[in-house]
């Protein structure tokens, strides 16, 4: 008896210490950022695991830049801001190198540090701090970004609020809202301002009741100075646009979401690429009010997706990447995990695009990416939503010439004479009429 009791004992301890261990191995998992072995990578690229972010500490990171130091800035989607030093080959990250920035701001779904300074788009869903563009800088040369500046407050309801910053022309920036931000009254408008919501047949709005009370004109892309004084609206009629950028040649563009509630509907429009004109509007309306890309005032869009949850965007400009993909346009979708490269072609005075899959993975809930000026890498967060996040790198190790490409300007004679008739927006010109006039019936 007392050696089955002893032996019983025995058995049960067994059983204890191997379920500890089944539970410490758990939560060491869940604990860990999706491990390399799940996300595929298009041939000759390397992709490397840096750094899990530890939740309780550090949150779920949504928005990335570098600062002029070459150091990465990261945000937090419900708490602060973070930076840290790429590391170097082979190496990875751990907790110590990262560093709390001291500034009292949260919740940033945008980043662009320029002029010297942080510009944070805050979109703070739990309202316990003001949503808007902020400029943080540093207040006594420490080289600690302290000073924070509430350049504008924005109104915004949920994830469809205050989204990227980017980096604007002559001293200036784009900030990218979606669809249930507050219009704001702006010094000018290149988009004439008149947010008509006459339909020919009354508009059915969404049977789950999304977005009902929500007019047009829905996301819109405001150009801004440094000083957060001047601003204009360059575009609107969007969705929910989170991020976008800026070509060689100047021209932007941005990745909107579909309305998932629509799919199978005739007025169900997928996640797509469009090219940002001056002046555009691209026809958002809440139910099966949506204006068609065949209306003869919104231009199509360049490429359309399909479904997907659009999160962050940038090119492969200064990528130690082949050419094709140095002159990528890479977009980031969230619900898919995917980060697909899209080829951008100039047809007219627009563009079309051809696309494919870069990167995929399962679970993969990406939201941004940049490539770092120092390494050429491309360094790629997942997160958002209080999910476990991470940071990655991609490189590339194939035998292919990784050459910086040398840009000729694809400026051709529609580009020229669409740039020489935005020069009317937003103002009044007596020789407009005139010289738009024999251009009315372009196609």
């Amino acid at each position: 008896v007392y050696f089955l009791r002893r032996t019983m004992m025995r058995f049960l301890a067994f059983l204890v210490v191997l379920s500890l261990g089944i539970s410490v191995h758990a939560q060491s998992v869940a604990d860990s950022a999706t491990p390399i072995r799940n996300i595929k990578v298009a041939d000759g690229f390397k992709v490397e695991l840096l750094y899990s972010v530890p939740k309780p500490a550090q949150g779920s990171w949504v928005a990335m830049c570098y600062d002029d130091k070459g150091r990465i800035i990261v945000s937090d989607q419900f708490g602060g801001l973070y930076r840290f030093r790429p590391p170097g080959p082979g190496k990875v990250l751990k907790q110590s190198d990262i560093e709390a920035i001291p500034a009292k701001i949260r919740a940033a779904n945008g980043l662009l540090w320029a002029a010297g300074a942080l510009y944070v788009g805050v979109n703070d869903y739990e309202r316990k701090f003001p949503s808007g563009l902020y400029r943080v800088t540093d207040s006594n040369g420490d080289d600690k970004l302290d000073k924070v500046e509430h350049l504008r407050e924005l109104t915004a309801r949920g994830d469809h609020g205050i989204h990227a910053i980017l980096p604007g022309p002559k001293g200036t920036l784009y900030l990218i809202t979606g669809n249930n931000t507050t219009p704001l009254k702006t010094q000018t408008s290149r988009v004439p301002l008149h947010w008509g919501e006459d339909h020919l047949l009354p508009r059915m709005p969404d049977g789950r009741g999304h977005n009902r009370s929500r007019l047009a004109p829905g996301g819109i892309i405001y150009k801004v100075s440094l000083d957060g004084k001047i601003w204009e609206i360059v575009s609107s009629g969007y969705r929910n646009i989170y991020d976008g950028g800026v070509n060689r040649d100047g021209e932007l563009f941005t990745y909107d979401a579909d309305m998932e509630y629509d799919f199978n509907t005739s007025w169900y429009r997928p996640t797509r690429i469009n090219h940002v004109t001056s002046g555009s509007m691209y026809g958002w309306r809440n139910g099966t009010g949506k204006r068609p890309e065949f209306y003869p005032d919104t231009l199509p869009p360049v490429i359309n997706i399909g479904p997907g949850s659009p999160t962050g965007v940038t090119f492969g400009y200064g990528a130690k990447f082949p050419a094709k993909y140095q002159d990528a346009m890479y977009i980031l979708d969230w619900s898919w995990g995917k980060i697909h490269a899209v080829h951008l072609k100039p047809e007219g005075s627009s563009y079309t695009a051809t696309k494919e899959t870069f990167i995929t993975g399962s679970p993969l809930p990406v939201t941004d990416a940049i490539i770092h000026p120092g390494d050429g890498a491309m360094y790629f967060t997942i997160g958002g939503r209080k999910v476990q996040s991470g940071i990655y790198r991609v490189t590339y190790t194939g035998k292919q010439s990784t050459a910086p490409v040398k840009h000729s300007p694809q400026i051709n004679k529609l580009t020229r004479l669409r740039h020489q008739l935005e020069q009317f927006h937003g103002g009044q010109h007596k020789d407009a009429i005139q010289t738009a006039r024999p251009h009315l019936d372009h196609a």
